[in-house]
């Protein structure tokens, strides 16, 4: 499961990239936290993954901004 060259290449990129390695830090104690409330690799992974996901499309970042706005007003989502 463990990657020994991924990780060192990694760790490489936490040298040579502050942003990197302050995400890198949050995955490890947000891993770690995961581990120990009894969170699948399968969950944690499906929901690093949408994330991702989210992160890479604008039109998905837009919709989910909207979505915590009706959200925060209180409202649900319905499906129909």
């Amino acid at each position: 499961m463990l990657n020994d060259d991924l990780m060192d290449k990694i760790l490489e990129k936490c040298k040579e990239d502050p942003k990197f390695a302050e995400l890198f830090q949050g995955f490890m104690e947000l891993g770690q936290k995961a581990s120990m409330i009894g969170m699948t690799v399968e969950e944690m992974a499906n929901i690093c993954m949408t994330g991702y996901a989210i992160g890479e499309s604008p039109e998905l970042q837009k919709m989910v901004e909207k979505m915590n706005k009706i959200t925060k007003l209180g409202l649900d989502i319905v499906d129909k």
